[in-house]
């Protein structure tokens, strides 16, 4: 492993700590800590999610015009900011769901432009096999989360003002990790254009590619259908269901995080998947049944059972959605292409959280589910009568890293 992917791994697991936090803590102070109702709480993680949706493809083109690198450290040390403005407020008690949903879409709209310069900069520092460092990545990814929904899971013992100067610590950390990582070669440029063509062009590039394409509407079905599910649904029947709070919470969302990362860990072992599209529609169908079983009374260890294998199928959906894409981007439109990536699946979660909130308000949670696990599987149906994401095949990347 070269110098310059351990400190990137280093700066995004300290990046991801305050993610895995958020998960947690976020809903709680909506659902349980203001017992909010199912479609408070699906508006809220709608609204908290709409800053990047609208904002991500500038981050694109921010991240293909600007040192990747420089832009992190600035980014990550202006998300401190309000983390400890909120973490002042919820000292005093004063804490209401307009102030909530203020304080999620600030920190969206920052994330907005970190996150395509954090995916763009992968591989800058990844070396010639692509596939294998998003897999890596995206494993340290969902176990750091652990970590982080281990210390949000402390939000009723400790209270909210101290997990919020946690996230703050981390990511300050995250920043300097960042700012280890060696110079790296300029990027490669293209002559300017009106922001909004260059926009357009990472865009076409996507629609255009027969490979990138169906993952990337793979990847905006998943937002919509899985996404929304894990952000509304779970919580809500950990709350109405099995009557938990924090703690709860975190377990369905280390449960889930812990199956991800237990198929990660065989995808590094094996050494990759030579055929990652055909991976993505027998996993996903899986994925969508083993969903449907939340319709059923189940006991508690079996709710966390089912949250755990599906989160083993999430682990293949999003590193190989994830590397297909990584592995086809030009280097010129790297950081716009992975932003529409991003869309795919951050445009998802505010329709699927809106909708799933009112369902469960509706139905109740139990009946709400298979809604998401049938769109999934037509979805699937369709990608795999329609496109070539069957026949894709893994392709090594070459690029230069110290």
């Amino acid at each position: 492993m070269t110098r310059s992917l351990r400190w990137y791994l280093t700066s995004n697991g300290f990046y991801l700590i305050p993610g895995g936090i958020q998960q947690v803590l976020f809903p709680w102070l909506v659902a349980v800590f203001l017992a909010e109702t199912p479609e408070r709480l699906g508006f809220a993680q709608m609204a908290s999610q709409i800053p990047m949706v609208l904002l991500i493809l500038w981050g694109g083109l921010l991240g293909d015009r600007i040192d990747q690198r420089k832009l992190l450290i600035g980014l990550q040390l202006l998300m401190i900011v309000p983390l400890i403005g909120m973490a002042s407020l919820l000292s005093t008690g004063d804490v209401y769901y307009e102030l909530l949903l203020g304080w999620a879409i600030i920190g969206a709209t920052l994330g907005a432009f970190a996150q395509p310069a954090r995916d763009a900069l992968l591989n800058r520092v990844a070396g010639t096999d692509i596939q294998r460092v998003v897999t890596l990545a995206v494993g340290i990814q969902f176990g750091i989360q652990i970590l982080g929904f281990i210390i949000g899971s402390g939000a009723e013992v400790f209270g909210p003002a101290p997990l919020l100067l946690v996230q703050a610590f981390c990511m300050f950390c995250a920043s300097v990790a960042t700012a280890r990582i060696p110079k790296l070669p300029p990027i490669e440029q293209t002559p300017r254009r009106h922001p909004l063509k260059e926009i357009a062009d990472g865009l076409a590039h996507v629609y255009r590619s027969d490979i990138m394409r169906p993952a990337t509407i793979l990847t905006a079905a998943v937002g919509i259908f899985f996404a929304g599910s894990y952000m509304v649904i779970l919580p809500l029947m950990v709350r109405d269901i099995y009557q938990g709070g924090a703690t709860g919470i975190a377990m369905a969302f280390g449960a889930n995080m812990l199956g991800t990362v237990t198929t990660i860990s065989f995808i590094m072992r094996r050494g990759g998947l030579d055929y990652p599209g055909r991976a993505l529609l027998v996993v996903g169908t899986f994925s969508s049944v083993i969903l449907g079983l939340l319709h059923f009374d189940l006991p508690i260890w079996g709710f966390y059972g089912v949250i755990y294998f599906w989160g083993m199928c999430g682990g293949i959906s999003m590193t190989m959605s994830r590397a297909i894409v990584q592995e086809a981007a030009p280097a010129s439109h790297r950081a716009r292409i992975m932003s529409v990536y991003s869309l795919g699946m951050i445009g998802g979660i505010p329709i699927g959280s809106l909708v799933l909130g009112w369902s469960v308000g509706q139905w109740g949670a139990q009946n709400a589910v298979l809604i998401p696990a049938v769109g999934m599987l037509a979805v699937l149906a369709l990608l795999a009568a329609t496109s070539k994401l069957w026949d894709i095949k893994r392709q090594p990347t070459v690029t230069t890293a110290e």
